[in-house]
């Protein structure tokens, strides 16, 4: 809870030498159109169920790698699927990705920006390591409970997280990782809205893949504290504390899509190297 709590005294920071607002900080990516536009959507074919342990797999023959996932029950299984080339940053918060295998699941509202859009990405571990030194050691330490600093790859936008709730461990078929809620901001205002960040960070038990999910959430319980008001740093850090241990405190059925399914659903991923 230590790290969670200096999460929320950033922006309080950030409150006190900018009035509220970082005005010349980016808050947008580039669209997936303007990114795609680079990079086509590569080619897939599913591959037979009696080839592995999932119920969809679609083939990524750019990395040589194909990725399998079952859809939990109730769950949309709308899709799209693409692979990103080597990406240029945008913005300042942008960094340069590497090669990745993309499954969008596109009936869900939540991030349209090529970077927050709601799905599965796959990269290749060493080239991650090699653009965040030490990333795959920190993941380790958050599940080895050696610290609970935890990431967010690829990066969303914001100075720091305002919300960083229900972190816990989450194994996939052939790998392991965390997953956690939270919202970033550049400036220290009440909640707008009610929608929060799902998301995970995986490796494979060879090392050898490193897994991001997103998907956005909504969590209505929260719709009291949108808008108020808070004159002082110490009322914004009330706020915030009180709107975390809602969060942590809420379960799996009072969000929508529910973390129950998604949790089913990264419980269900395998990535099998051809």
């Amino acid at each position: 809870m230590t790290n969670r709590v200096q999460g929320i005294i950033l922006p309080v920071a950030l409150w006190l030498m900018t009035g509220c607002a970082a005005e010349t900080a980016p808050t947008t990516q580039p669209s997936a159109t303007e990114v795609w536009a680079e990079t086509q959507a590569a080619e897939t074919e599913p591959v037979p169920q009696s080839q592995n342990e999932a119920g969809n797999v679609i083939r990524f023959d750019e990395m040589g790698i194909s990725v399998g996932f079952d859809y939990p029950e109730g769950f949309s299984q709308s899709i799209a699927t693409s692979m990103l080339g080597a990406y240029e940053p945008q913005a300042p918060f942008d960094l340069p990705y590497p090669q990745n295998a993309r499954i969008f699941f596109t009936a869900y509202p939540g991030g349209s920006e090529d970077f927050t859009a709601n799905g599965i990405r796959v990269f290749r571990a060493e080239e991650i390591d090699a653009l965040e030194t030490g990333a795959l050691e920190s993941l380790y330490a958050v599940l080895d409970e050696q610290t609970d600093h935890h990431s967010d790859f690829p990066r969303m936008a914001g100075a720091g997280s305002l919300i960083d709730a229900q972190l816990i461990p989450l194994a996939f078929r052939n790998g392991n990782g965390y997953r956690y809620l939270f919202t970033k901001s550049f400036s220290a205002d009440p909640l707008t809205g009610t929608t929060l960040t799902y998301m995970y960070q995986g490796v494979t038990d060879d090392e050898k893949f490193f897994v991001s999910f997103i998907m956005s959430v909504d969590a209505p319980f929260l719709a009291g504290f949108i808008g108020q008001t808070l004159t002082t740093p110490e009322e914004f850090e009330t706020y915030y504390q009180t709107v975390n241990a809602q969060v942590e405190s809420a379960t799996g059925g009072q969000f929508a899509p529910s973390l129950i399914a998604l949790d089913e659903l990264i419980s269900s991923i395998i990535i099998l190297e051809e």
